[in-house]
């Protein structure tokens, strides 16, 4: 016992001569200090990093994805840590915003409604879990909803967290349409976003000639036509894919067109299965010689022979040349209306919870992480 006490005084002297103190953390203190202050709303350690680790572990997984095929597989955890900040911030701000203009509160109606929305997608995801995890168990009825019930809690997968999520889904929306119901666009804002939109896509073309038909053809809205396009309609046969396979048939369903075609009967109606491209020289689709067939065509609604490729036979006819095009405002006004007002819902939004953020008394004490 004398030696233990011994040992204890000169611990204890030394740790006096050298400056040093001893303290040892409760974790459970420790885990509770504040890391986010929003108007007295407080985020401590533990709560803020499950989402950042969470977060980092997402990135890291993604970094590790992309490196496999050439990718930059670097994951910066300063911007996630002040990523996990700004998003604690204004998720705080935003709520403390909703109650104070009482968008928190529901009706009886209203309540009941998102009940039946969070029931119904609460169902959906029991029967996901259901059939990707349990499609092999040999329990049935109340047993395997048991089973499946348990799993999806153990998971997080609850009503009560469906329904917090619808509650928070509507309150979002309620704070955003109280900024952005106001917010409307003039025709100056239309022909600017045009403006935009047509600079854009010259730089693109002229860049990437083929790129225009590309969009087109994928039904994307183009607000300016380049030089040298015209569309085509475009009939084709596959050949058989299996190794050996003949494919006599293949070219006797196109030759039969061809027949019925060089006969008078309209392009169009050969087949159900016509389809419509914009081209130029630089196109490869549908193949890059059925473009080169098509593209030395002469006359509106004139045709080529049948056209015979590695994976199928074609016939091709001319509807149109295309002029260089840029679109007018009244011509763009139905396609861009919409994104252009959402654009400037946006933005508006934005630039007002930027307003309350800043409004705000904001505490942040990341020092503390690294204790």
């Amino acid at each position: 016992m004398k030696k233990k006490t011994l040992f204890a005084l000169l611990l204890a002297a030394v740790m006096l001569l050298s400056g040093c103190s001893l303290v040892l953390k409760d974790s459970a203190v420790d885990a509770k200090q504040t890391i986010i202050d929003v108007n007295g709303e407080q985020v401590d350690k533990q709560t803020f990093l499950n989402a950042y680790n969470y977060t980092l572990t997402m990135q890291q997984y993604y970094a590790q994805m992309l490196q496999q095929f050439g990718g930059d597989g670097t994951v910066d955890e300063a911007s996630i840590l002040q990523s996990t900040l700004d998003n604690y911030i204004s998720s705080l701000v935003l709520s403390q915003k909703a109650k104070e203009l009482g968008f928190d509160q529901f009706t009886d109606a209203e309540l009941a409604e998102l009940q039946a929305q969070a029931q119904e997608e609460y169902d959906t995801q029991l029967e996901s879990i259901r059939t990707t995890y349990f499609a092999d168990s040999e329990l049935e009825g109340d047993a395997l909803t048991a089973e499946v019930t348990a799993y999806a809690k153990a998971n997080g997968y609850t009503l009560d967290y469906q329904l917090d999520t619808a509650k928070s889904n509507k309150i979002s929306e309620r704070l955003k349409a109280s900024v952005t119901d106001t917010v409307t666009i003039t025709d100056d804002d239309l022909q600017a976003a045009l403006d935009k939109e047509v600079a854009s896509e010259k730089e693109t073309f002229a860049s990437t000639p083929a790129a225009y038909g590309t969009r087109v053809n994928a039904g994307t809205t183009v607000y300016y036509t380049p030089a040298g396009y015209r569309t085509i309609r475009v009939i084709s046969v596959d050949k058989p894919t299996e190794e050996g396979a003949s494919s006599d048939k293949a070219k006797q369903q196109i030759d039969a067109l061809y027949l019925r075609l060089t006969a008078g009967e309209a392009f169009e109606t050969l087949t159900e299965d016509v389809k419509t491209y914009a081209i130029c020289a630089d196109s490869t689709m549908p193949e890059a010689d059925v473009v080169a067939a098509a593209m030395q065509l002469t006359d509106a609604l004139s045709y080529t022979e049948v056209l015979e490729t590695e994976k199928a036979f074609y016939l091709a006819q001319l509807v149109e040349e295309l002029p260089e095009h840029t679109a007018t405002l009244e011509e763009a006004r139905a396609t861009l209306y919409d994104t252009t007002l959402t654009d400037a819902q946006d933005t508006a939004y934005n630039e007002t919870v930027q307003g309350w953020i800043n409004a705000a008394d904001v505490k942040t004490y990341t020092e503390r992480l690294s204790d």
